[in-house]
């Protein structure tokens, strides 16, 4: 008769390890023995022991001088203190009347007065001025730039309101507003403005004279015409009790010397 092959698992047979681990399960039974009962009386003592020393509160000073009270094992405090919250007395609404709520135009001048337009018309036709005559010369025929021509209030509105339905219309990319396609088309983008048009007016759109900032010494010189008309939105508007910050409290500590918050 062939006698059976051993198999061998790390240099061990199996009867050998099944050898060993029954030696190790009837040790573990006898030390389960050897431990000694405790009746129901010492229990329920060693469960209040137990409960009484969790309970158990330290108490350190305060911001006040007084007394707290702190649990060890997790340092809460025992005792919710409610914060003081003041009561909102403000008048949320639209702090300005118009002679037509359905005009939505009326609306948007007081918000962006025209003299900001003029302003942002101005500064955007200096500075095209001033890039082109940088450029070398003569421009190619074919070059973006030598289409430029000056842009004008009614047109800098329009370039305004086409940015804002990119609010809500969302593309991936910007020259899909102006796409053929069925897909992706946008009527309203191509029947108010090229897309060569609007793409110059973005290239020199700016807010200050570049030649005045060298003896200005506002950080914020470029922006600070924006800036100025901006703070006048919470005299035109009070928001109500709740409203969301998203991120607005976060400061960043960048390479600024100014403090700048995430929004």
């Amino acid at each position: 008769m062939a006698s059976r092959k051993r198999k061998t698992i790390g240099f061990r047979t199996e009867e050998e390890l099944a050898d060993m681990v029954n030696e190790i399960v009837n040790d573990s039974d006898s030390d389960t023995d050897n431990i000694p009962k405790f009746s129901s009386s010492e229990e329920s003592e060693s469960e209040s022991a137990n409960e009484s020393d969790n309970e158990s509160n330290i108490s350190i000073p305060g911001p006040s001088g007084r007394q707290i009270d702190v649990t060890p094992t997790t340092g809460f405090f025992k005792n919710d203190h409610q914060p003081r919250i003041p009561p909102f007395i403000g008048n949320s609404d639209v702090q300005f009347a118009v002679e037509n709520e359905a005009d939505v135009i009326c609306y948007f001048d007081h918000y962006i007065p025209p003299e900001l337009i003029e302003i942002v018309v101005n500064r955007t036709n200096l500075y095209a001025q001033q890039q082109i005559a940088k450029m070398f010369c003569p421009i190619t025929k074919h070059a973006c730039s030598e289409e430029w021509k000056p842009v004008t209030v009614i047109e800098m509105k329009k370039f305004l309101g086409l940015i804002f339905v990119t609010g809500i219309v969302r593309k991936p990319k910007l020259e899909l507003y102006w796409s053929t396609r069925r897909i992706f088309q946008t009527p309203i983008f191509p029947q108010t403005m090229s897309r060569n048009r609007f793409q110059l007016i973005q290239r020199y759109l700016h807010f200050s004279d570049n030649n005045a900032a060298g003896t200005n010494e506002d950080r914020l010189y470029e922006i600070r015409t924006i800036l100025d008309v901006v703070s006048n939105f919470r005299t035109n508007y009070i928001t109500d009790r709740e409203i969301s910050l998203d991120e607005g409290m976060l400061g960043w500590r960048g390479r600024l010397r100014f403090r700048v918050y995430n929004m």
